[in-house]
């Protein structure tokens, strides 16, 4: 192999490039703190843009009261800033409708991290110059390392401050450039004194706390540390797109186990900065014990961290087993990890009688794994607040009552029983008694009736009766295996409770998906698609749900069923159009418009995008739960498939249309053409020889040529009729004027119509004189009988007989045209009615449009009547049926 074949250029690396190529660019001007000169550094490569030509424009840049940085900013053009009224005062925000609208090549805005006033279109300032960037605008930025959401934990370990605005490393990720803006901690100190940072109170603050010598040595070593993986970054992507060799890194998978504790955030952070170290794709995995509860509060947290997980760049999934440890190694297995991530303070419940440190689990079974442990930063906590996978209170009030009532019982079955089965036995009704209380109500109710049971059995049962003591050595160590066992048994039926209880909802959610997947396979049109998903989404969620399809605009469309559009304020609706335009998320529970009462989620499918999911949220949900985001995303994949399905069938049934379109066309070209040609060519030549030739033409000859022309003229003219007839009937602009018609005189009258061309035939009529009236129209009665004539003279030999038959069938009559002509084939006959039929074949000598036996049944459907091809009495020749009523 060459290595042209052995080094390619990556795919991935290429898309990378693409994609920066396509959007504007982004250049960040990172600090290890404030005051070290992001914004006067952005303002000066800005002024000397402008003086190269370059459209520059400032939407937003704070000064602080600087009189450096103030007086770079004169001269600059700007963009006067937005009033956003917020509890009863008025707060100045980046004014991003009116930027977007002036559309600069540049545009400064300062403080990427900051968080906009409550009712602005984002809610982070990074959110809007995403939205710059994917208008083709340029933008410089500045940010501060401790903003950087994977660096967050560790600043506060640095300087304990909890930093709250934080960028997502993705959007550093997706910087053109990133200029460190370096400044010694010493020469930014003595700024602080001068008062060019803060003001003097202000500074001594600052440095007794966040400004301290050590701090700002820590945040240097971290801003560096940040511009050189960003270095690094590019590097390697420019290494992939250009197909230049390296020792890359074997491609696998980083696995972080996190759980429903405060300790979850650091290792997600830790699990990021390993994953960005070593360009691996990572997942955050959460495994819940079968038959396990969390409370509210745990869920929250739990929903948090997947939540953070995912605006990190993870995958998030939630896993159900019945042993923690090894379902974390069958899912990193079955997903090709090459390194698992776990918090040394997380316990791993093994059996129901003691914990285990997860971590030396994992150390000690998943040899075939690089294990990282991550210290808690947070490891505070006490054993009480510690979470394990059975979060849950461990004796509830229903949990003793059960217990007490199950073992009451046992105790009174025993002693109505005790004549019967003799002491020795009793334990057994005890046991029973345990087992069903573990399948009732839990491992605790099982274990509570255990001792009461053993205390009970014993006081009530055992010498010396009515005491707890125990006489005899055999009655003591019956009591002691009796616990032992009913502690087991206990355990089992609780765990087969849980079992089947998960089993069950298992059930249930696989029955509702199934049955929300039919209902959207077995949808007949859009408005049905819609209707349907938007019933089976608020079946399965519990919320409120509305589908809206996208407009021709990019729009949504008004909800459709029990969701009025009165339903959605302003803000609603402007959430629901950038989630479509946009394809991300927006609404409550988002970044972008929180304010709305509704969580929107984009359908997409193939690069469209189809419409939006919005998920009504009480004012007391703050955002959709980590679950239920789960299953809104499979709905959202089988509901961008149906779409798709949709939009998929409408192509194909708009190809077939257009390709019956132009074979239409095509036959009717080629047909008619030849036959408009054909008695044109007769028509032309006969009169033009009669204009040259008539005075050296004898009489019988000039007669001759003049019914040839009037022959051919006639036979234009029901070509010209047959063309109106099939327009009207494709239009259905078909009149109707019904009456009582003898048949016997629309034959002569179709028959004189066409003399000339049956002149060379014999005609034998059938009608009887007592021949009841039909109820037709005349002018189409006749054109069926006509063109059942003429094309039955087209196709019999000359000097042959075609034969007009009717008969009375009591109630209608049949009428018959018939030749003896080739026929017509018995595989062919049920296609001699569609339109251009006999156009189509090609192998035929005769010409002929085609259209004359289409709008012959065309005519007698619309009479109320029947066609079809029958056979003749001796099997040659053609015979056409039709049927009409009896008038009155």
């Amino acid at each position: 192999m060459s290595a042209s074949e052995t080094v390619r250029p990556s795919p991935e690396a290429l898309l990378v490039e693409a994609q920066r190529h396509d959007r504007g660019r982004l250049k960040i001007f990172l600090g290890a703190a404030p005051g070290v000169g992001k914004t006067y550094e952005m303002l000066s490569v800005a002024r000397r843009k402008l003086a190269e030509g370059v459209d520059v424009v400032v939407g937003i840049v704070e000064t602080h009261g600087r009189q450096e940085t103030e007086a770079l900013l004169q001269g600059l053009p700007q963009i006067p800033r937005q009033h956003i009224p917020y509890r009863g005062r008025e707060l100045d925000e980046l004014d991003l409708d009116a930027l977007l609208a002036r559309k600069p090549r540049l545009a400064l805005v300062d403080e990427l991290a900051h968080s906009n006033v409550p009712g602005s279109r984002h809610a982070k300032r990074y959110q809007d110059v995403q939205e710059l960037l994917d208008a083709g605008i340029d933008v410089y930025t500045t940010l501060n390392v401790q903003h950087l959401e994977s660096f967050n934990d560790l600043v506060g370990r640095i300087t304990g401050i909890e930093i709250r605005e934080t960028v997502p490393d993705a959007v550093i990720e997706q910087a053109r450039d990133v200029e460190l803006i370096d400044l010694p901690p010493d020469d930014l100190i003595e700024r602080l004194r001068q008062g060019k940072v803060y003001v003097p109170e202000s500074a001594r603050r600052a440095l007794d706390n966040y400004f301290s010598r050590g701090n700002l040595l820590a945040l240097r070593e971290l801003a560096l540390r940040a511009a050189a993986e960003r270095v690094d970054d590019d590097m390697s992507t420019f290494m992939r797109a250009h197909a230049i060799a390296g020792p890359w890194p074997t491609r696998g998978r980083l696995i972080v186990c996190i759980d429903a504790s405060g300790a979850g955030e650091c290792l997600i952070r830790a699990a990021k900065r390993l994953a960005d170290q070593r360009h691996l794709p990572w997942t955050a995995i959460y495994v819940q014990t079968l038959g396990a509860s969390i409370g509210a509060a745990h869920r929250e947290r739990l929903d948090t961290n997947l939540a953070l997980a995912s605006q990190l760049g993870a995958e998030t999934a939630i896993l159900t087993a019945d042993r923690v440890g090894d379902a974390i190694v069958d899912y990193s297995r079955s997903h090709n990890a090459a390194q698992i991530v776990v918090g040394r303070t997380r316990d791993l419940q093994h059996r129901f009688w003691r914990h285990r440190r997860l971590a030396q689990w994992l150390l000690e079974h998943a040899t075939d794994f690089e294990i990282t442990v991550v210290a808690d930063a947070t490891a505070t906590e006490t054993e009480g607040q510690r979470v394990t996978p059975t979060v849950r209170s461990w004796v509830s009030v229903s949990d003793a009552l059960v217990a007490v009532a199950f073992a009451a019982g046992a105790s009174a079955i025993g002693a109505a029983l005790e004549p019967l089965i003799g002491i020795d036995n009793l334990a057994l009704i005890f046991l029973l008694a345990v087992t069903f209380a573990g399948a009732v109500q839990g491992l605790a109710a099982s274990l509570l009736c255990s001792v009461f049971g053993f205390l009970t059995y014993n006081y009530l049962f055992t010498e010396p009766r009515y005491s707890l003591a125990v006489d005899q050595p055999v009655d003591a160590a019956t009591l002691l295996v009796f616990l032992a066992v009913s502690f087991v048994v206990g355990q089992l039926a609780a765990r087969l409770r849980r079992q089947a209880n998960d089993a069950w909802l298992g059930t249930r959610r696989v029955e509702a998906l199934f049955d929300f997947s039919r209902r959207l396979a077995t949808a007949v049109d859009e408005r049905d698609l819609v209707s349907a998903a938007q019933q089976g989404m608020t079946e399965l969620l519990g919320h409120r749900c509305a589908v809206l399809a996208a407009t021709s605009d990019q729009r949504v469309a008004p909800p459709l069923g029990p969701v009025r559009a009165r339903e959605f304020s302003d803000t609603d609706q402007a959430a629901a159009d950038w989630a479509l335009a946009h394809r991300e998320p927006a609404g409550r529970g988002t970044r972008t418009l929180p304010a709305a009462n509704w969580h929107f989620l984009p359908v997409t499918q193939s690069d469209r995008s189809f419409g939006v999911i919005g998920v009504h949220l009480p004012l007391s949900t703050a955002s959709v739960s980590a679950e239920d985001s789960r299953l809104l995303f499979t709905l959202q994949a089988q509901l961008g498939s149906a779409w798709e399905r949709f939009r998929l069938r409408q192509l194909a049934q708009d190809a077939q249309v257009r390709q019956a379109t132009e074979a239409l066309r095509s036959a009717l070209l080629s047909s008619v053409s030849h036959d408009l040609r054909t008695p044109l060519v007769s028509i032309t030549g006969g009169l033009t020889a009669l204009r040259d030739l008539s005075q050296q033409m004898p009489e019988s000859d000039r007669l001759q040529l003049l019914e040839s022309a009037i022959g051919e003229a006639q036979r234009l003219n029901r070509l010209i009729q047959n063309l109106l007839d099939m327009t009207r009937l494709s239009y259905g602009a078909l009149t109707l004027r019904l009456g009582p018609i003898d048949v016997r005189d629309a034959a002569n009258e179709s028959i004189a119509r066409l003399g000339t061309l049956l002149a060379s035939y014999t005609l034998d009529i059938r009608i009887p004189a007592a021949l009841p009236a039909v109820q037709a129209d005349a002018t189409l009665l006749g054109q069926v009988l006509a063109n059942l004539l003429e094309n039955a003279a087209k196709f019999a030999p000359v000097g042959t007989t075609i034969t007009i038959e009717a008969t009375d069938l009591g109630g209608r009559v049949r009428i018959a045209v018939s030749d003896q002509g080739p026929g017509i084939p018995v595989a062919e006959r049920g296609k001699v009615f569609d339109l251009f039929q006999r156009a189509l074949l090609r192998d035929s000598v005769i010409a002929g449009a085609g259209m004359g036996l289409s709008i012959c049944k065309g005519f007698v459907e619309a009479m109320n009547g029947s066609i079809a091809v029958a056979e003749n009495a001796d099997g040659r020749g053609t015979r056409i049926e039709f049927d009409l009523p009896v008038s009155g």
